[in-house]
């Protein structure tokens, strides 16, 4: 039997499906377990390739084969009627006299078992590339260490399966400044077999450094001796890089947080502890923050005694997982006691409990002393400490609701100081004012206990006496008030004497409201004054009749429009420091033609009752927008003008149509207009009104709220309604240069104005000395007849071109 012969016998009688090919791939022979794998016939040029799945690629593996290299590797190919097989393929050179004669191509096929156990490693080898963790084992007696293909990832290698590296190969890529540690550790574990965990620093072969977590555990034989050393890589470079960039970032942030006046605080409702403490719960409590996070309950014992209950609720809330922000007092542990503004946040888990409290704590005292008194002032007169005429009606109103219950009576009576102006005039306004707080405190007096007294006015006094059984009693009570005013009044070397009149409604009988109430009351006592003085009158309908002049001026008013009676003139608001023409007033003036020039303060009053004044309004406005148009051609450099609102077109539905139709018709930027309200207009309509301004201020309207401070403000309309400029009304600044009391006022006003972000315009200064207080005050805008009354249109276009304008006096 020649060689050949022999060769080809073994070939037919090996289990496996043997191939012989050329140099290029092409089939040279095949055995019969080669055809039963592919059952295909064998044409001539037939590669072998065309039996490789479609996408790998074969020719680098053949290649190594080309160049007498002895190849296996795993890979898919075709068989019979179009399945696909994975097995194992060695190329194997047939040299002869070192040249390359032929390739056999042996296929062998995986077992279920060979490839679960490559599948795995398949799996394996992703997660620790995933994971960027590597796996390894060390031979203690073989010192040869085996490594996964993600271990030469993160030692920054090419997978080599002839690298076999011994332990002092694998401590050279340990950094220097690491590797005596990392030597002592391994060290230990093979002499002690212990199992170890270590971070270290090492050195890829390009030089880059990377950070690692390494642990393993020792496999110890029958001796009780270290034989092996299993352990993972773990690649922890990004996180050890976020981590310090963690640090920084909260390094950064307590900082911040350390250095504001607020406290911030975090607490573990599972476990009762305060987790963290900012520096600044710290300086609010007067406490080391450490012995918050040692007791919570520091906390609790703090709070004032009398707001204890009220926190308590409010903790109810909160464990309800629900936010909270509650003002409360705390008295330190030096018996100071302070207002805190506390707003929590709870944190829940996934089945809604509550498991951590947010806070942040703020010390607001100043600004609850500044709150207290700006309300104090928005409910109380500044002269006489007696409630204001908001306040009255506002505890009127609660008054009435309260006898509805049991249908008894409330007399309301209305008093007017007789002749007090002439003694204003004759003695001067601070005799004036020392009169009326003597007076007001004998009324006080009268009255406490049984009913509510105010100042209503500058003369005038309002007192209601709830649940009477009789109307009779009303004399009595009257009686008893004149007594008290007839009084000899004592101040310094006076001995003055003043009389008064009054007027006296009763509910339900003359109004089922305050208002009503009370002006019906007003009606009674300028009745009481016409009959003489020192008087009382109870109200009856017939007094709602108007004088002739007032009559006929409301019947004027129906036809003023038409006949063109109406004119405005504007008055100028000047820029404090600087002098410069910041804005106009619009004012609207009558000149009637049977009473002359007739005052604002006249018609205005009947205008609102009539309910012409929303017409009249609509005039004003519409003729401000016709005269900056008018100007705008003229080629004038426009300011701003502001024109004052009745809340009686304020509140028609129409109203923001109106004002957006006007802007439109007559091209008037929307910035232009500047609307002033009272806070009469929104005392009732509060909601109503902030939805208007909210429409008209996305257009570019802004808004004034004038004659703040006056008896009608209320410091909850600065808070709600988006105000943007803030007027201080003429009676404060008329007297703020001799009244101490006007300066504190005037003063917490600006303080205010500047804390809310309002522009803010002082209003009627007419003197320098005046205008120097408000100067060293920062009050930035000025009106007054210090530097123009209210002018006509051609004096108004002169301060346009000046663009400046000095004081006139």
């Amino acid at each position: 039997m020649s060689v050949h012969t022999f060769n080809t016998a073994l070939i037919e009688a090996s289990s496996h499906a043997i191939f012989l090919l050329d140099e290029k791939g092409d089939l040279l022979f095949y055995n019969k377990q080669a055809w039963a794998f592919v059952c295909t016939e064998v044409q001539d040029q037939f590669s072998f390739f065309q039996l490789v799945e479609y996408g790998l690629d074969h020719q680098k593996y053949f290649t190594e084969a080309l160049k007498g290299e002895v190849v296996r590797f795993t890979t898919i190919l075709k068989t019979k009627f179009g399945k696909s097989t994975r097995v194992m393929l060695s190329y194997v050179p047939i040299l002869i006299e070192g040249q390359l004669q032929a390739v056999y191509a042996i296929c062998k096929k995986k077992s279920e078992e060979q490839l679960n156990v490559m599948t795995l490693q398949t799996q394996l080898n992703m997660e620790q590339k995933l994971a960027n963790i590597g796996s390894w084992y060390y031979d203690v007696l073989e010192n040869e260490s085996y490594w996964s293909r993600q271990m030469y990832v993160i030692f920054g290698m090419e997978e080599t399966s002839d690298f076999i590296p011994s332990y002092d190969e694998v401590l050279t890529f340990v950094h220097p400044g690491d590797r005596q540690r990392v030597n002592q550790t391994i060290k230990r574990a093979i002499e002690k077999g212990d199992s170890y965990s270590i971070k270290y620093r090492l050195v890829q072969p390009s030089g880059h450094s990377r950070i690692v977590f390494e642990q393993a555990d020792p496999v110890i034989d029958e001796k009780n001796q270290v034989v092996q050393l299993l352990g993972v890589v773990f690649d922890v470079t990004e996180i050890h890089q976020i981590k310090k960039q963690l640090k920084q970032v909260e390094r950064q942030f307590s900082m911040v947080y350390n250095s504001l006046d607020v406290g911030i605080w975090s607490a573990d409702v599972r476990t009762n502890k305060v987790t963290f403490c900012s520096d600044g719960v710290a300086n609010i409590y007067e406490e080391a923050a450490m012995k918050f996070i040692q007791s919570r309950s520091l906390w609790k014992e703090c709070v004032h005694p009398d707001d204890l209950e009220k926190v308590e609720a409010e903790q109810v809330k909160l464990m309800g997982g629900e936010p909270i922000c509650h003002y409360y007092r705390i008295v330190t542990k030096k018996g100071i006691t302070k207002w805190l503004k506390d707003q929590v946040i709870p944190v829940l888990d996934d089945s809604g409990k509550v498991i951590r409290l947010d806070g942040i704590v703020e010390d607001v005292t100043e600004q609850k002393r500044y709150t207290d008194e700006i309300e104090y002032l928005a409910n109380y007169d500044y002269l006489t400490n007696l409630p204001n005429r908001r306040k009255f009606e506002r505890d009127l109103t609660n008054a009435i609701a309260r006898v509805k219950k049991n249908h008894s009576f409330i007399a309301v009576f209305y008093l007017g100081l007789d002749r007090f102006k002439y003694l204003n005039d004759t003695l001067g306004h601070d005799i004036g004012d020392l009169m009326l707080q003597k007076l007001a405190h004998r009324l006080e007096k009268t009255v406490q206990g049984k009913g509510s007294l105010s100042r209503v006015g500058g003369d005038e006094f309002a007192i209601f006496f709830e649940s009477l059984d009789r109307l009779e009693e009303c004399t009595q009570i009257a009686k008893s008030l004149f007594e008290q005013v007839e009084r000899e009044v004592e101040i310094d070397e006076f001995h003055l004497h003043t009389t008064t009149s009054m007027g006296i409604t009763i509910y339900p009988h003359d109004g089922k409201d305050a208002k009503t109430l009370l002006k019906n009351a007003s009606l009674a006592l300028y009745r009481a004054k016409e009959l003489g003085k020192n008087d009382w009158q109870l109200y009856s309908p017939h007094m709602d009749s108007r004088t002739y002049k007032s009559f006929h001026l409301e019947k004027g008013l129906r036809n003023a429009i038409e006949q063109n009676e109406f004119f405005l003139h504007y008055q100028p608001k000047i820029n404090t420091q600087t002098r410069e023409l910041d804005s106009f007033e619009a004012l609207i003036r009558w000149d009637h033609p049977e009473w002359g020039f007739v005052s604002p303060g006249e018609f205005i009053p009947l205008a609102e009752e009539s309910n012409l004044i929303v017409k009249i309004g609509d005039w004003v406005l519409e003729r401000v927008c016709q005269q900056l148009q008018e100007w705008k051609q003229l080629g004038l450099t426009v300011v701003p003008m502001s024109v004052n609102l009745s809340s009686k077109r304020l509140l028609k539905p129409n109203f923001v149509e109106f004002v957006m139709e006007l802007l439109e018709r007559y091209d008037i930027d929307s910035s232009l207009i500047e609307l002033e309200i009272t806070e009469n207009s929104i005392i009732h309509h509060e909601e109503q009104v902030k939805k208007m301004m909210t429409v008209l201020k996305k257009q570019g309207v802004t808004f004034a709220l004038d004659d703040f401070g006056t008896g009608f403000s209320s410091l909850s309309h600065l808070q709600k309604l988006d105000f943007d400029v803030l007027k201080i009304d003429k009676t404060f600044i008329q007297s703020v240069v001799e009244n101490e009391k006007h300066q504190t006022i005037t003063k917490s006003l600006l303080y205010l104005a500047r804390g809310l972000n309002m522009k803010v315009i002082a209003e009627g200064v007419e003197t320098r000395a005046q205008l120097s207080f408000l100067e060293e005050n920062d009050c930035p805008f000025i009106q007054g007849y210090i530097f123009s009354k209210p002018v006509c249109i051609e004096q108004a276009i002169i301060y346009l071109k000046a663009k400046y304008l000095e004081p006139v006096v």
